[in-house]
């Protein structure tokens, strides 16, 4: 209920002043400078695959840093193990594309 009360304070409060910028469409970056669009770089991927990893990562052990019963302990060795595989995976990922 405080979200939709903050939410309708915000527009009541909000400035209103609509302009030509304002109502285009929104696009980000300089105007492309060929027709062949430009291959993207893997390092920007691969930083962003070990970012989510290591996010979940810290998310699921904190829910199991709290558990004290074995079948929580289990549940956490289990995705420990995937992690480490999927972090193997990356590594060796990363190091073929620099091979390239």
């Amino acid at each position: 209920m405080s979200v939709v009360t903050l939410y309708i304070i915000g527009i009541l409060l909000a400035p209103y002043s609509p302009n030509k910028i304002k109502n285009e469409h929104f696009e980000c970056g300089l105007p492309p400078s060929s027709s062949t669009p430009k291959k993207a770089n893997f390092g920007f991927f691969m930083f962003a695959i070990m970012f989510i990893i290591a996010d979940m990562t810290g998310l699921f052990f904190s829910l199991f840093v709290y558990a004290h019963d074995t079948h929580s302990q289990t549940i956490a060795a289990i995705f420990a193990g995937i992690i480490a595989f999927a972090l193997i995976i990356a590594i060796k990922e990363y190091s073929y594309a620099q091979n390239i």
